[in-house]
Parts: structure tokens; sequence; C-alpha cells
């Protein structure tokens, strides 16, 4: 058996490649691909499978990433995409091995989304991106982690910052094609930029961002957001503070919530939280405040899930209206301070 440390890409024969290839896709799809195979092929391959060992993950990235380039990636143009893929790999594997095939093919590739960037320092990223259209910019930091990409939206400038934002949450999957045509632009200016595949941004990445830039600037990209579109704004408070984050606040934070809250509302919002969540709420009451809690949750019975997920945006909104009033301090979902 081959050490695994003794593995190189540029040192794989074809054989390997595919050892490597039928590891990757897993048993089932793997065993339809031996069924194509002729038996001197499949005892090749199933050799050199025995004496690979473990396999580097960054090793199987790249044999993919290969296999994706070379069988699907040079189509014709009219041919070419990720629907093409699918409909080749389901007519051939089957539609639960096909698309298990091209999730990790496309998962492969998506790892190595402008993976330069990403080692680059803050400085250098806000310098780079600067000056590039708004829409760049925002696909390049969806590609970021959370922490690189705050960085980054603090050091822009604030009439940019929202526009940069609205257009990150907007993003949805990006075609290959596009992706590279931007890679290449970018190339002008940083070499050695990695192929590239689809991107997701979306509210989700805008949340991830705003979580990691001070509250001056938070706000303001709300803002910016709210002129442009108020439910996407919205939307994006929504999931800036949810209910599973009661459980990181300070308590002096709950009791005012507490001060606020009709109790049958509140027991309505418990029936589906958390014993986290309960834990801390109740520690926050009266005995005989909580006794009577635990008695209309009792009384109650079985309720709709809608009916529980409107008594919790009730008492959201009360944390926001207290955090709005200044009251409390609501930081990134991790901490609140009471004033």
């Amino acid at each position: 058996m081959r050490s695994d440390n003794a593995l190189t890409f540029e040192g794989l024969t074809g054989r390997q490649k595919a050892a490597i290839l039928m590891v990757a896709l897993g048993r089932t799809a793997a065993s339809q691909v031996f069924k194509q195979m002729n038996p001197r092929e499949v005892e090749e391959v199933t050799l050199e499978i025995a004496e690979l060992g473990n396999i580097p993950n960054q090793l199987i990235e790249q044999v993919l990433a290969q296999f994706y380039e070379n069988t699907l990636g040079k189509r014709k143009v009219q041919q070419a995409g990720v629907d093409y893929a699918r409909t080749v790999l389901n007519a051939t594997y089957g539609a639960e091995e096909g698309e298990a095939m091209l999730g990790k093919v496309i998962d492969s590739i998506h790892s190595r989304s402008f993976r330069v960037l990403k080692h680059l320092d803050a400085s250098q990223l806000i310098s780079f991106l600067a000056d590039e259209h708004p829409q760049t910019i925002a696909l390049v930091l969806v590609h970021l982690t959370s922490k690189q990409a705050g960085v980054v939206m603090t050091g822009l400038a604030e009439e940019l910052q929202g526009d940069v934002a609205l257009r990150m949450a907007r993003i949805g999957n990006i075609a290959p094609g596009a992706i590279k045509t931007i890679e290449e632009q970018l190339e002008q200016h940083v070499s050695a930029i990695s192929l590239a595949s689809s991107a997701t941004g979306g509210p989700e990445a805008v949340v991830n961002v705003l979580h990691q830039v001070d509250r001056a600037t938070e706000e303001g990209i709300l803002e910016s957001i709210a002129e442009e579109d108020p439910d996407l704004a919205e939307e994006i408070r929504n999931m800036m503070f949810v209910f599973e984050d009661i459980a990181k606040l300070d308590d002096r934070a709950v009791r005012e919530m507490l001060k606020e809250v009709e109790v049958k509302e509140l027991a309505l919002a418990l029936k589906g939280a958390s014993d986290e969540i309960k834990a801390k709420i109740f520690e926050n009451m009266s005995k005989r405040a909580r006794e009577g809690i635990l008695e209309d949750m009792e009384y109650m019975g079985p309720v709709r899930l809608a009916d529980v997920e409107g008594a919790q945006l009730t008492v959201l909104n009360v944390f926001r209206r207290l955090e709005e009033e200044g009251t409390i301090t609501l930081t990134g979902g991790e901490d609140a301070l009471v004033a």
C-alpha cells in the first residue's frame, strides 16, 4: 500500500486518477461505472484502489475538477452547463447516482473559488476591490469567509457598502462560464486566480457579513438596502436575530423583554422552543410566574406551528423595539447589553 504522502496530482497515472474518482463517487455510483468497464479494466482500477491507502482531500478535489473539465467542460457551447451535465449523468447512472456524482464534482470546484483572494490580508483585499464594479465586489465577497468579507465591507466607501450588500443578497447561482469571465478580468490585477464555479449569495451572505462589522456600518448598510428594497432589508433584519439567539442574551435583556410580553403570548412562543431557550427565560422569572407559564403551555395542548412562529416573532419584535429605544443593545445575535 502506498503512503498518501507520496501522492501528488502531477505524479498520478490515469489509472490512479480513475481509482480516486471511483472512491470519491462512493460505492453505489462506482459500481454502476464498473458495469460499463471490461473485466481487465475493473481489475486494474480495483488494484489501484487497494494500493492507494488514505487519499488527501485536496487530491480528490483536483481529480474531480479535472474530470469535470475533461468530461463536461469541453462540450459545445449549446450543450454546456450544469443542466446538460445533469441530463447526461442521470441518463447514464440513474437519477440518484447521477445527482450524487454531479454534486461531488460541483462541490469540489466550489471550494476552489477565488482561492488566491482568500489568502490576501484585509488591506490588500480592500485595495484590490475598491475600484471594481459593485457586482464584482459582491461576487467576490460571497466567496470569502464571513470574517474576511466583513473586514472588506467595513473598508469600502459608505456609499458603496449598501449597493454591494444589496447585490450580495440578490445573487443566485452563477453559471461557471460567467464566473470564469469575471476571474479572467481579475487576473489582469492578481495572478494565479484559480478556476471557479457557481457562487451562492442571498440574504444569508449579507447577514454573515453584517455579523462581522461594527454597529454603525451595519445600520448604514441596512438603511441603504431599505431605501432600495424595504422587504429585503426587513428579511435581513429578521435573520440577524432569531428566536434561538435568546439563549445568548444577557439576563437583564431577557427580563426587560418579560416586562413587555403578555403571558399567553410568551407561553405560545415557548411551545416550539428548545429546552435551552425555556431554561433561559424561566431562570429570569419568579417561581410563581414560571409555574403559570407552564400551566398555560400544558392547557393549550397541540397548537399550529404557524401560531407558534407568530408568537415568537412577537417576542423578537419586542427585543428589536427595546433596542431601537436604547434599552438594550443586540450585537450580532451573540450578545446583549442593557443601557
